[in-house]
């Protein structure tokens, strides 16, 4: 899910990186694109961030609203993920997808 926010980041920044440029005033317009580039680099260092210390992010957090509790073989309890496979694709690409326009969007104007 922390990969996801930083999508949502990545999307908040292009979204305030456009209406900068859209603005009437001059300063409000340069701010939010600051703004918005500030807010991208965020995300990115988010990102590399837990991707790095993703380990020990794994072995401290678990949602366990969407986990079941099994025994396995051995005897021993684990957490599974019990949320089907297309529920945890569209958390994904629906935001890759609006990130991709958004940039795109941004890029053409």
């Amino acid at each position: 899910m922390a990969r996801i926010d930083s999508l949502i980041l990545v999307m908040l920044g292009i979204a305030q990186i456009m209406i900068g440029d859209v603005m009437a005033l001059e300063f409000l317009g340069i701010l939010l694109q600051g703004t918005g580039g500030g807010t991208i680099v965020m995300a990115i260092y988010f990102l590399i961030f837990l991707s790095k210390h993703q380990k020990e992010f794994s072995e401290s957090y678990s949602k366990l609203e969407k986990t079941t509790l099994v025994r396995d073989e051995s005897g021993e309890l684990q957490f599974i993920d019990s949320s089907p496979v297309v529920s945890r694709v569209i958390w994904y690409i629906i935001p890759v997808g609006l990130t991709v326009i958004g940039a795109i969007f941004w890029l053409a104007s």
